[in-house]
């Protein structure tokens, strides 16, 4: 077991060391909204969550997680994104003796309307556009055997489906996530993997996509009309949209509470990313939980390689409290992000467990 233990953390060891700056192929994945994590509570720790894993957000973050539910469980995200842009995530697992844990989630990312504008009208036409995007997701997971020791293996699976709107164009796609969680039975010491949004290339297309005009007829035939109709055949062409990549990326974690108690839960997290279209990233987060009911937290994101003075991205923060109503556990959690010269990003989630 040690030696598993000591593999898992030198992967760890070495993302941090990859030289980010060899190629960060930015810019080369579409359906960035895939990216945004859902859970106020995750985000306020820096995104650190693969070995944690232990709430219905899972589903995203590391679907292997869902294993470890016991109550049926429901979770609803709000934020307010950079640019006035609306994000919202939908997440509900239920576990079922001797099958495992079955999760369903809906994320939903919509933009304010936005005038259309030409060459010829670049103030405006006076008609209007919008975009969104959406994913839906059935995810599973099964805990496939437990140790007296404390040692436990859970595998995860999420597969999704993912459409893309902007106007009348759309893109549609497929993927899957695919997770594991490994407690490792020294202490409380957890480790997560996780490959995400793994699937086929998806392509734009739409009628604003394509051209035609309508012939009129050989002006020496009797059947010539001066002015097209519906009645006279049509000549179109399309243009053709380039396929663009998913944002796939894998994630390695782990957990580990540094104090654990009487009434005091101190965890630190720390979360190693290799995504296919930007550089390394490395997520630290820390929670504190005073008798299970209130907790504070924080955590900071990491770009691993040269570019590393230009990331936006940095300290989080965030609380959270647990209200006990019989049987039924409510989860309220706030998060801020601070963005830099994008300014910052609030969150609110709202968890049941009943």
């Amino acid at each position: 077991m040690r030696h598993i233990i000591y593999t898992l953390l030198f992967s760890l060891l070495a993302l941090w060391v990859v030289p980010g700056h060899a190629t960060t192929n930015v810019g080369t994945a579409g359906a960035q909204f895939l990216k945004i994590g859902p859970g106020a509570r995750v985000d306020s720790l820096g995104g650190a969550f693969g070995a944690l894993a232990n709430d219905v957000t899972s589903i995203y973050w590391n679907p292997a997680g869902i294993s470890q539910l016991e109550k049926t469980s429901f979770s609803d995200t709000h934020t307010i994104w950079l640019a006035d842009i609306r994000y919202n995530y939908l997440a509900f697992a239920t576990p079922i003796e001797n099958v495992g844990t079955i999760g369903a989630s809906v994320t939903f990312l919509n933009v304010p309307d936005m005038e259309i504008t030409t060459l010829t009208k670049p103030d405006g036409t006076g008609l209007w556009f919008s975009a969104w995007d959406t994913a839906l997701s059935l995810a599973y997971a099964r805990q496939l055997y437990e140790k007296e020791s404390g040692v436990k293996l859970s595998f995860g699976i999420n597969a999704k489906y993912i459409h893309q709107q902007i106007h009348r164009e759309s893109a549609k796609g497929v993927a899957v996530d695919v997770g594991t969680l490994y407690h490792t039975g020294w202490r409380s010491l957890r480790i997560g993997m996780c490959f995400s949004n793994f699937g086929p290339e998806m392509r734009f297309s739409g009628p604003d996509l394509e051209s035609g005009a309508e012939e009129a007829g050989d002006p020496r035939t009797a059947d010539y009309r001066p002015f097209p109709d519906t009645t006279n055949p049509a000549r179109k062409a399309a243009l053709e949209t380039i396929e663009f990549p998913l944002p796939s990326n894998f994630r390695l974690g782990v957990a580990y509470d540094v104090i654990d108690a009487g009434d005091n839960l101190l965890t630190l997290a720390l979360d190693a990313n290799h995504p296919n279209d930007n550089s390394e990233r490395l997520n630290i987060g820390m929670e504190y939980w005073y008798k299970k009911m209130a907790a504070i937290r924080g955590g900071y994101k990491f770009r691993l390689g040269e570019d590393w003075r230009d990331d936006e991205e940095g300290l989080t923060l965030g609380l959270g409290i647990h209200l006990t109503l019989g049987k039924r556990l409510i989860a309220l959690d706030y998060a801020y992000a601070d963005f830099g010269h994008l300014q910052q990003a609030h969150r609110v989630s709202l968890g049941l467990q009943f």
